[in-house]
């Protein structure tokens, strides 16, 4: 079986090109970032949605698997004069806590990179993540929903069921939580207060190899003392 680390260089030693575009999440949920923030970019991967935020004036911490997408991601910063601004860590969120310091970062940001764990697992990323964000730190995070029947289809179809809404598919976990599942989570992880929506992002332009629409579910929220 193919190891995760391995995985991810391939997928994106073979989907990135040079100028790929920042998210429209991430163009959405910037609006509502303090500026001048410290951003935890969770599982960006080769950089895009990370250099958005730095041309907005914040710093970045880009974590992610992929060795390949880090070094990618890394050169295009130094290429706009952003290299003192942003920190890359290589790790593997599903054995290794987030090398961050508790109550350092004002926004976490996480884009479909976190549906490749079972429900426990997922609610533990929750909790760590409440406790790196500072006292009136945000998090925006987005999640694949079950809302696109035709993926959910395939994956009923040709994926192991691992657990409700949970499938694995070549040796690899996926996960699909509805927004009630979710929110379950979000409680057992001590987070009172958050909202969870669902979100049709635009991927028009984005990427050939992707539908036009991605049906996600996002969740934001405010560490308060």
């Amino acid at each position: 079986m193919i190891a995760d680390e391995e995985r991810w260089d391939l997928i994106h030693q073979k989907t990135h090109t040079e100028n790929t575009l920042h998210s429209k999440f991430a163009e959405d949920v910037e609006k509502n970032f303090p500026r001048s923030s410290i951003v935890l970019d969770i599982g960006g991967g080769t950089g895009s949605d990370a250099l958005y935020f730095l041309r907005k004036g914040h710093k970045v911490v880009l974590l992610d698997i992929s060795a390949f997408a880090l070094k990618l991601a890394q050169s295009r910063a130094k290429e706009e004069n952003f290299g003192d601004k942003m920190v890359l860590k290589k790790i593997d969120f599903g054995f290794e806590d987030m090398p961050i310091k508790p109550n350092s970062v004002d926004i976490v940001y996480s884009r479909i990179s976190l549906n490749y764990f079972g429900a426990k697992h997922t609610t533990k990323i929750f909790r760590d993540i409440l406790t790196l964000l500072k006292n009136g730190g945000k998090a925006f995070l987005s999640f694949k929903s079950p809302d696109d029947e035709s993926e959910m289809e395939y994956l009923r179809n040709i994926a192991s069921v691992y657990e409700e809404n949970v499938f694995i598919e070549n040796g690899q976990l996926r996960s699909r939580f509805t927004k009630e599942q979710i929110e379950v989570m979000l409680k057992n992880a001590g987070i009172q207060s958050y909202v969870v929506n669902p979100y049709k992002e635009d991927l028009t332009g984005y990427r050939k190899d992707h539908k036009n629409i991605l049906f996600t579910n996002v969740i934001s929220f405010t560490k308060t003392e």
